[in-house]
């Protein structure tokens, strides 16, 4: 297998605060390939955005990298100057953000913000950049995109920007595109819509994408392979099909049973008991021994890593299903 676009190897992310230093990430690991959707999935606070952020060299200031390495198509990024990062964002890589509406300037029109990324990476003449935005619009299937160019955020509904948040991060044709709950606050319809637009570009483009979301379904629809993640650790890794046809780890399955679908009813949705521990403390080596039903002195043993247990499933787990 040809080498993945971007590898992330053992990296751990700590946020300084007042109330105490928080371990938000602890030597997390995971690949993309070119053409491959990865989706990175768990509860609100389990790290991925953080991943995200730091994989694209934009983490907040609090923000500090203790160890670890981000290989982004053979640019090490931890170690890169801001200058080069500045080059390879939007042009290398690119992400879509959660929130179009508060992500989009909106007192500017929807065709100079897109301009804007054209002109820094492509120094395009005016003229140039405007044909190239009609057809960056015509990508994302936006409508009567020659008058939609000249409309500002505030115009376009939820679906629409979601939409133009698309065509930015697209716009020079990345290599690798990172979505960060590219559907939130979308109705059922123009979710499907959002989605089936990003894996036909994906597959389109040979293009390495990362799906970050608490939707395990969206997940299982879209996705080549799942990376799990619980309060900074990545539990399991597995291909889509692998995953839920055998979840080892018993995170992902009380996330599988927590999430609704096609057959049963909602009597048959189980949530999931307790919540994320707080990264602040000391921390047990597995995060989610304190909410787990199979929990057992071993579990407290040190040094639990994510190990390959079958070919291309990976596991963190001293008592797996």
């Amino acid at each position: 297998m040809p080498a993945p676009l971007l590898e992330i190897q053992k990296l751990s992310v700590e946020f300084r605060t007042r109330s105490g230093i928080v371990r938000a990430l602890e030597n997390i690991s995971m690949k993309v390939h070119r053409g491959e959707i990865v989706g990175v999935v768990g509860e609100s606070g389990s790290g991925k955005s953080v991943s995200a952020l730091t994989a694209m060299g934009i983490l907040d200031p609090a923000g500090h990298v203790t160890s670890g390495s981000i290989n982004l198509g053979g640019l090490e990024v931890l170690t890169a100057t801001e200058g080069v990062m500045q080059q390879t964002r939007g042009r290398q890589a690119s992400m879509i953000f959660q929130s179009p509406r508060t992500a989009l300037n909106p007192i500017r029109t929807v065709g100079k913000q897109i301009g804007d990324v054209l002109r820094r990476h492509e120094n395009a003449n005016r003229q140039t950049v405007r044909e190239a935005v009609i057809d960056a619009l015509k990508t994302v299937r936006i409508p009567d995109p020659e008058r939609r160019i000249d409309a500002f955020p505030f115009e376009m509904s939820g679906g629409m920007c979601q939409r133009i948040m698309i065509a930015m991060a697209l716009s020079c044709r990345p290599e690798l595109l990172i979505a960060d709950e590219p559907t939130t606050g979308l109705d059922v319809t123009t979710q499907a819509a959002i989605m089936d637009l990003i894996r036909d570009l994906s597959k389109e483009r040979n293009m390495a994408t990362m799906l970050i979301t608490h939707d395990l379904a969206m997940a299982a629809d879209y996705c080549d392979r799942i990376v799990v993640m619980h309060a900074g650790h990545v539990v399991e890794n597995a291909s889509t099909e692998d995953l839920f046809e055998a979840p080892r780890h018993p995170y992902t399955a009380k996330l599988m049973k927590a999430t609704p679908h096609g057959e049963g009813s909602l009597d048959d949705i189980e949530s999931i008991a307790g919540g994320l521990p707080d990264l602040r403390g000391e921390l047990p080596p597995c995060r989610f021994s304190g909410r787990c039903d199979r929990f057992e002195e071993i579990c407290s043993t040190p040094d639990l890593t994510l190990d390959e247990v079958s070919e291309g499933h990976f596991l963190s787990c001293r008592k797996p299903l």
